[in-house]
């Protein structure tokens, strides 16, 4: 690949981070001094898309629009560090080839400053971005995951044994709040014992994240009137829900997406199997059926 080429592919990248920082930076509910740092890095970003440029010819197209919206909702979903850790892959091969270019390429001064600026912007977004959310991962995903098995194993477990959906969505939403508390209490006592975090934000994250799953999953059976199609919408939203923790973990952890998909989707639906099964031999004794 030629000098004219290389400068396409890079021209490319330093617009798509142009528009992903300005993105953040004019973004309302992001802290001001987050604000700050990034509308820093888009113009820095800027001048290296037209020093591409001015290699390369016009390197911008309409898709660049597609994925600077796909940014944004990752970045609503998943927050500033994932959108972050997403992008510092393309860039760390980006520095390697730049510096390779440096040996080979009369603008070394133009690339040199390049290098200088993305070695400052990974400085400035160590030092100073410090997501709540992903300082308390672990206790967002004790709560989200000991939700899932929970109330999964509830609703499988007793699935026959309810004759209408919404008496099946109150038992687990009731057991869901009642859960959530004791996790809180839990997560409090492990944080307080750790001491690498606060408390009672421990407790409050793993809380908030145990309730938002016994809501969404308690969810079908209160708009669906049959408990067997409400039950199929709740497996549904709890893969849903293992997708996004997987998507985090795998990003954060550098890991594969699939993997982590696949084995902890696994891991849920099987123990939702085994108590299915547990709760309809007790029913073939007991014969039981909730109104």
């Amino acid at each position: 690949m030629n000098l004219v080429e290389k400068a396409k592919e890079y021209c490319r990248e330093e617009y798509k981070a142009y528009l992903i920082y300005s993105f953040i930076a004019k973004n309302p509910f992001v802290p001001k001094k987050t604000r700050d740092i990034f509308d820093k890095a888009s113009k820095d970003e800027y001048e290296h898309y037209k020093f591409w440029r001015s290699i390369s010819g016009e390197c911008t197209s309409g898709f660049f629009t597609v994925k600077q919206w796909i940014y944004v909702m990752i970045l609503w979903l998943f927050g500033i560090t994932v959108v972050l850790k997403l992008m510092e892959s393309s860039e760390k091969h980006a520095q390697i080839d730049y510096k390779e270019l440096v040996e080979s390429d009369l603008r070394v001064e133009g690339i040199n400053k390049i290098i200088n600026d993305e070695e400052k912007h990974e400085e400035m977004f160590v030092e100073n971005i410090n997501e709540g959310r992903i300082r308390y991962l672990s206790s967002i995903a004790l709560g989200i995951t000991d939700a899932l098995i929970e109330l999964t194993g509830i609703y499988t477990g007793s699935l026959g044994a309810f004759a209408n959906s919404l008496s099946a969505g109150l038992i687990g939403l009731i057991a869901g709040i009642s859960a959530s508390i004791s996790m809180g209490v839990a997560s409090y006592t492990q944080a307080k014992h750790a001491g690498l975090l606060k408390p009672a934000v421990s407790a409050l994250y793993t809380m908030i994240a145990y309730f938002i799953v016994a809501l969404l999953l308690a969810l079908p059976y209160f708009i669906f009137t049959y408990v067997l199609f409400g039950f199929a919408i709740m497996i549904a939203i709890c893969v849903l829900i293992v997708a996004y923790m997987s998507f985090y973990v795998s990003v954060l952890h550098e890991k594969s997406y699939v993997k982590e998909l696949l084995e902890n989707t696994g891991l849920i639906l099987g123990i939702a199997f085994a108590l299915y099964i547990v709760g309809s031999v007790i029913r073939q004794f007991i014969g039981l059926t909730i109104d």
